[in-house]
């Protein structure tokens, strides 16, 4: 995980708004994604996908689909007006699969480009496995496993270890390919496909991370199914066990059963039991710990590989905690003086709580424009509901149910169920006395910077102690002692205030 500061050189470069429009010219759909924000936790401020099937009948006839075209050329046409519309300060347009494949993939291209006005890079499929690694990398910084990423034409794989792609195939196992084939022969051809990289062998033990819509529709099945309380994808994680269930129901079920199953788009019954299939042929081959969802992968890949490489590692949590920070609290970002502020209370702290707290302290004072009797709760389904890059669902509903307790002074109320089912006791404990240690410094502060580099909290025996400086006395008053007491009580600690002795 990147260390929890960067020079500042660094982090004003990555706070940096840019505009990057990403067109990604797929076997299945043609998609548009605008991303707007820090470079390196830039945020989809638009997203818009047309399923216009350009690799359907590929194999039979080796060409893209006419239908297919004539939708693309017409969607590419929609694209572009709405690029010029926004202002975007650079535009990506790649093709992948089924372009690359085609005998008229280069025609098709060429009149595109004709068209549009845009240059358009056919990856190869190795680009496309490495890019869709980077876009893994880029959300969950220390994935170390096998990279999986489904297209309609076909299937990339790509070793990653923490910080960096390794070697890689791409397979003729998109959905389109498989409809090509005898319902019987589906899983043999999976089978030996598979069998022709070697090397996933050697993966047996790691993590497996998903990528591509279809994918995702299993993610969401699975989540309905479960009642999961969170409804976020990325680093949505399963057992290989559960995977392999869900995936044996999945590949089984008839265009009926499918369209009775909670969380399946209508234009995805065709493909979903292929996708499927193929999953659960993977899982046999890699028999990985976990499978992990990942809602970042080519697209954000072709982002993150244009950054400088000191930019790639900073923390994108904090990068984005930093900037909503800045964009919405009342005073700016004085997130580091608060972490610094309340380090007294957490000695012993690992490095990835002291992260958690970091961004508990950047985010604890956003919701200000909120009705007072609705922050709390606003704060805290907001939090959980961003999709953070670099974060697992737990550690995103401490940093949520410590801001609530900032603002309401507990974590028990039931809007906050959806974050205490994904955490244990003890991590609970953590997350309140986080939240109303802020309570007290943002009441003692008022919320603004200063005060808190001046003013000093301890822990002593069985004491903890609020000093203030003399000239900050006036600060003090009943609502100080309160929040004081309630946090010295989830410390199970006696309290005292003190006034530092003018020198």
């Amino acid at each position: 995980m990147p260390a929890l500061s960067e020079s500042k050189a660094v982090i004003a470069a990555a706070a940096h708004d840019h505009s990057l429009a990403v067109i990604d010219i797929g076997s299945n759909s043609v998609r548009l994604v605008v991303f707007e924000g820090p470079p390196r936790a830039p945020v989809p401020k638009f997203n818009e996908k047309v399923l216009c099937g350009l690799g359907r009948g590929l194999s039979e006839s080796s060409r893209l689909n006419e239908p297919g075209v004539e939708q693309a050329f017409e969607t590419m046409r929609r694209f572009v007006a709405l690029i010029g519309r926004m202002g975007v300060a650079e535009v990506q347009a790649v093709a992948t699969a089924a372009v690359r494949d085609a005998e008229n993939g280069g025609v098709f291209v060429a009149e595109l480009e004709r068209r549009s006005g845009l240059k358009v890079r056919i990856l190869s499929g190795t680009e496309e496995a490495r890019f869709s690694a980077l876009g893994v990398l880029s959300g969950i910084p220390d994935a170390d496993g096998v990279v999986g990423d489904l297209g309609g034409g076909s299937l990339e794989l790509i070793e990653v270890a923490p910080g960096k792609p390794g070697q890689s195939v791409t397979l003729p196992l998109g959905p389109f390919r498989l409809q090509a084939l005898p319902e019987a022969a589906r899983r043999d051809h999976v089978d030996a496909a598979l069998a022709s990289a070697p090397w996933l062998g050697k993966m047996r033990g790691r993590k497996l991370y998903l990528v591509g819509g279809a994918w995702r529709t299993i993610a969401r099945i699975h989540m309905a199914q479960a009642n999961y309380p969170v409804h976020i994808i990325h680093h949505y994680r399963i057992g290989a066990a559960q995977a392999d269930e869900i995936t044996r129901l999945l590949s089984r079920q008839s265009k009926e059963s499918l369209l009775r199953i909670e969380g399946i788009s209508r234009r995805r019954l065709d493909v979903l039991p292929l996708a499927a299939l193929t999953l659960r042929r993977l899982l046999k081959r890699v028999n990985p710990t976990d499978v992990v969802f990942s809602a970042y992968g080519l697209r954000e890949g072709l982002q993150f590989a244009a950054l400088p490489e000191a930019a790639r590692r900073l923390d994108p949590l904090l990068v984005a905690c930093r900037d909503m920070a800045a964009r919405e609290g009342r005073f700016g970002e004085h997130g580091d003086e608060l972490a610094a502020f309340l380090a007294p209370l957490f000695g012993g702290e690992t490095p990835a709580e002291a992260r958690l707290r970091l961004a508990a302290c950047l985010l604890s004072d956003t919701a200000w424009r909120v009705s007072p009797d609705d922050r709390g709760e606003e704060a805290f389904r907001h939090i959980l509901r961003v999709p953070f890059a670099g974060l697992d669902h737990p550690a995103h509903a401490l940093i949520a149910l410590a801001v609530y307790a900032r603002y309401q002074g507990n974590i028990d109320d039931k809007a906050t169920l959806p974050g205490r089912a994904l955490v244990d006791e003890q991590q609970a404990r953590w997350a309140l006395t986080l939240g109303l240690a802020l309570r007290l410094a943002h009441t003692l502060t008022g919320g603004s910077a200063g005060l808190s580099r001046e003013a000093r909290l301890k822990l002593d025996g069985d004491r903890l102690t609020l000093e203030v400086p003399a000239a900050a006395e006036d600060l003090l008053g009943e609502v100080v002692q309160r929040r004081l007491e309630a946090l010295a009580r989830s410390l199970d600690r006696k309290w005292d205030l003190k006034v530092a002795k003018r020198r």
